[in-house]
């Protein structure tokens, strides 16, 4: 088997999970007929470094069954590593075919939990919640901490899986699965989902359309796993595979974070965290950092109409190596509704370690500040009322190492479940030179001035 056959299983286990459910099979035939050819960009050197032979068997479950948690994350109600995560997935794999795939409630299955966790401070302050639980797991911003949380958790209340690996789906995902196979109808509901509609009318089946319907509340989600096994059925019948619109899909969503990869085996999860396909924050960067990190606690699904853009200035030219970052979001939203309200939410702002804030503007609460993964954090709760506009400003000093060397560098780590960001970073070398660069960026940004 070809290395290359070993990205056609990331893929397959990343998307064709989501979307299968137990409908196809691994086929070896496949990997030299799809992958062989791939041209997957960026990501060419580190295929040639590593040899991934060794990992086909791990992830197929040749030897023994392996066991695969999904997290369903829904971005448009925005949490840290993606969005909710109102329902999660248990697939079972062996010799390569997959056995079982079974999709679950999340707020179902935290009802039976009996054991209390004391949540994060935001979680109990804002959503009024006191005890922690598998819906709230993916708290923090780096993915091989919130895929160990939501595994703990699942433990916890009762979960009886041990899991080889955990992957995260953002709904964002579905509408771009569906640009490539086109409109799914389900005769069950008498409905068509398509690119357009698919994120809003499965809330709308959800949360209001279910009772007209006569459904169960306990099975108001029936609709979402109708959909996941119908669009496997077209995936698995089509030659979609074939076309390499389909295998630049799962690579670009890969990249943009709206599937990130965990897996217990740590020589697998190497390989992965060196494709940037894990959703680790940068523990090690020695450059300056900016992450920006938003939970919606109580905004409903407003994500769907919030725009944000950045701008980042930076002076050298001082003693003490100045920042001013400024983060506008506007709430393209007309109305409160079932589906969208107010935009609430905790905002986090990850900079270099060692760095000082002097002024904070624009929040709704006080500067709270905290040290995470080798940065300085701070931010505060946050409301930005429907249609309207909101600028948060921060001033900070940044530690003095940023100015040393001839080289300023900049790592912007974009937050899973974000799309694009508009940025425009202005930096004032040393000498007083200025310079600006704008971008819109949809995955990690790197830039040397």
């Amino acid at each position: 088997m070809k290395e290359s056959s070993v990205i056609k299983i990331i893929a397959i286990v990343s998307l064709i999970l989501l979307l299968a459910g137990g409908y196809l099979f691994w086929r070896n035939d496949w990997a030299e007929k799809v992958f062989l050819r791939a041209n997957i960009a960026g990501i060419g050197k580190g295929l040639d470094r590593l040899s991934f032979l060794r990992f086909v068997p791990e992830l197929t479950g040749f030897g023994r069954e392996k066991t695969y948690l999904f997290l369903f994350y829904n971005n448009l109600e925005l949490r840290p590593t993606g969005g909710y995560l109102g329902n999660f997935g248990i697939a079972k794999i062996e010799n390569g075919e997959i056995k079982s795939f079974e999709i679950h409630d999340t707020n179902i299955f935290d009802g039976f939990g009996k054991v209390k966790t004391e949540p994060p401070r935001p979680i109990k302050e804002y959503l009024k919640v006191d005890n922690w639980q598998m819906r709230d797991s993916n708290w923090s911003p780096d993915f091989p901490s919130a895929a160990a949380q939501a595994g703990y958790f699942y433990k916890l209340q009762g979960g009886q899986e041990n899991f080889d690996g955990i992957i995260a789906i953002n709904a964002s995902v579905l509408p771009g699965v569906l640009n490539l196979t086109g409109p799914i109808y389900l005769e069950q509901f008498n409905e068509e989902f398509n690119a357009e509609n698919v994120l809003y009318q499965l809330e709308y089946e959800v949360e209001k359309r279910y009772v007209a319907r006569g459904i169960d509340p306990g099975e108001r989600k029936l609709v979402f796993k109708t959909l996941v096994k119908a669009l496997a059925n077209q995936l698995a019948s089509g030659n979609f595979w074939q076309d390499k619109k389909l295998r630049n899909f799962v690579f670009q969503e890969l990249n943009k974070k709206n599937i990130l990869l965990f897996f217990k085996n740590s020589e697998i999860q190497k390989a992965i965290s060196g494709l940037k396909w894990d959703g680790k924050i940068d523990l090690g960067w020695p450059g300056d950092y900016l992450m920006i990190n938003e939970a919606n606690l109580g905004g409903k699904k407003s994500n769907a109409f919030i725009k944000r853009e950045i701008e980042y200035s930076v002076d050298l030219s001082r003693e003490k190596p100045e920042a001013k970052l400024k983060i506008t979001y506007t709430h393209q939203g007309e109305q409160k509704d079932w589906f969208s309200d107010d935009y609430r939410f905790f905002l986090r702002v990850y900079v270099p370690n060692g760095s000082w804030l002097s002024q904070a503007r624009g929040t709704d609460s006080e500067a709270q500040f905290a040290e995470e993964f080798g940065k300085t954090v701070f931010g505060g709760w946050t409301i930005v009322p429907v249609n309207s506009q909101k600028t948060i400003e921060y001033d900070y000093f940044l530690p003095e190492k940023i100015k040393q060397g001839d080289i300023y560098r900049l790592l912007i780590e974009k937050q899973a479940g974000v799309n694009q960001i508009p940025i425009k970073i202005i930096v004032k070398d040393k000498d007083g030179q200025e310079r600006t660069e704008e971008s819109v960026i949809e995955k990690n940004w790197l830039k040397e001035f």
